[in-house]
Formats: C-alpha cells, structure tokens, sequence
C-alpha cells in the first residue's frame, strides 16, 4: 500500500476516499483566515491539490522533495502558483521568504524531533512579524479506536506523535502556539492534530 501511494494520482484518491484530503481542506477554512494578496510556503505540497482551495488573490508556493509530485502539480495547477522540488531550508529561506503563511499539511509525522527542530526554525526565520505557520497531522489519541491506530501506525510517516509531541515541538520555536485535536473531519475513524503558531514581532 506504501508504495502504491507514491504515486501522486493513487496518492489523491486515497486522500479523498477516506475523506483525509476533506479534513485538510475544512481545517484550514475553520482555523486559518487567509487575507488576499498572502505569500503562502507550502511545504510538503505533494501534488498540488490544496491550491484549487485557497484564495484565488494569493501568491502560493508549494515545495515538495518528490519530483513526480511537483511535476504534476506543475502539470495540473501551474496557473494558480508556483512549485518546486527543493528541501525547505536556510536557501528556501532567503530565497522565498517572506512569507505570511507557512503551511504544513500531513508534514510534521514524517520527521524526527531534532530535523523537525531545524526546520521550524527556518519556518520562523521565513515568517514576517505576524505571520502564521499551519500543520496538520494524524495523531495518537486516548479513546482512539483500533482502525485509527491500525492507521496511524501504518502511515508512510513513521513519526507520529499524541497532540501534546506536536505542541512541544512548535512550542520550541514560537510563543504563541494553538493546538486542536478533531475526529470529526474524515469518513475514516481519524484524530487530527492541527496546529496554529504565530510568530510575534
């Protein structure tokens, strides 16, 4: 099943069966206000769906290491942003920034503690004063049920974390952290662990 899902298609339709692709999608209408005219990194695009439900009036840029993602996305949605296939690093940093949003979707359970460590610490350094970075990820929960956990535990990120990991994560890089956990958003048995922190000026 790993394997069919690195197929960007097989990837997306998967998201949207089980209603994953749905949660992000309502996740970020509820929790994350995007003003026209933002400069939005999205890191960790994949194929590029998400843009097809932003503002039309932003500047996106979607970043992903998987070049036949970026391709696609490319292929698909080039008239609505811009993608590349680079890490987001200290050169995406200078190179891209800055930025209003910075968003993370399905990101943070593919990375060990200390990289993801390094890398918000880039997502602050991209921020402007008042920008606001945006994760969401699966996350192990008291009450879960088994499907939830059978899931979790054999999802391609093999970092995933209860709500509490994620918070302590984001909450070493910036002051002003929100953390949600929500089971409702996919047809599948699923806790979220959506995360809002900002960066202060």
């Amino acid at each position: 099943m790993k394997r069919l899902l690195t197929h960007p298609a097989i990837y997306q339709f998967y998201q949207e069966l089980g209603g994953f692709f749905a949660a992000r999608v309502e996740a970020i209408r509820e929790y994350l206000p995007i003003a026209p005219g933002a400069r939005i990194i999205d890191i960790g695009c994949g194929p590029g769906y998400i843009v097809r439900h932003l503002p039309a009036a932003i500047d996106y840029v979607g970043l992903d290491i998987d070049r036949p993602s970026i391709d696609f996305a490319n292929a698909r949605f080039g008239d609505r942003g811009k993608f590349q296939t680079r890490f987001f690093d200290a050169a995406a940093v200078e190179d891209l920034g800055p930025a209003d949003i910075v968003m993370m979707n399905g990101v943070m359970h593919h990375i060990g503690d200390a990289d993801l460590a390094a890398t918000l610490a880039h997502v602050r350094a991209v921020l402007r004063p008042g920008g606001t970075l945006f994760t969401l990820d699966g996350c192990y929960a008291p009450g879960q049920s088994r499907l939830a956990k059978w899931l979790l535990d054999n999802d391609r990120g093999v970092h995933v974390r209860a709500a509490d990991g994620y918070r302590r994560l984001l909450e070493s890089c910036f002051d002003d952290v929100a953390m949600h956990v929500r089971d409702d958003y996919s047809r599948l048995p699923y806790p979220f662990a959506i995360g809002v922190a900002r960066k202060h000026g």
